[in-house]
Parts: C-alpha cells; sequence; structure tokens
C-alpha cells in the first residue's frame, strides 16, 4: 500500500474526506468525522512528522514527498 492510500484509509476513508488541501509543509483535510482518524496508524507511517486537528482541519506534516503523496490523494478521492 502506497503512502497516500495508507493516509486515506487512516482517515477514515474517501467518504470520510469533505476536502484537502495542501500548503508548503502540510496535507490540510476537513474531515466529516474527525473521529474516526485512526492516529496510531498515521503516527507508524515513516513519512509521517506530525499529524494533528488545528483550525478545523486534520492536518499532516511529511518528511517527504509532499506533492507526489497530494497528487496521489487527489487521485485517489477521485475514484
Amino acid at each position: 500500500m502506497t503512502a497516500a492510500a495508507s493516509i486515506l484509509a487512516a482517515v477514515g476513508g474517501p467518504a470520510n474526506v469533505e476536502s484537502l488541501t495542501r500548503c508548503w509543509a502540510r496535507l490540510r483535510f476537513v474531515l466529516a468525522d474527525p473521529g474516526l482518524v485512526d492516529q496510531a496508524s498515521i503516527d507508524a507511517l515513516d513519512d509521517v512528522a506530525i499529524a494533528l486537528h488545528q483550525h478545523g482541519q486534520y492536518q499532516i506534516a511529511l518528511r517527504r514527498g509532499l506533492l507526489e503523496t497530494f497528487d496521489e490523494l487527489t487521485a485517489l478521492l477521485r475514484r
């Protein structure tokens, strides 16, 4: 499973993602139900530097591959 697929599963799957954006350092999810996040699974991913709920979003900072992961997540969410 790719990092993007693992992240998507851990945030509750595509049905739980209302929107996804990014900044230069973080993926920014607006989730239908933030309680569905599997924080332990997110924390276990090697590429994740930090993940937290902030400003009504679930934000994930990656150590590497932010743009590629965002692009893959976007494609997964379009399916």
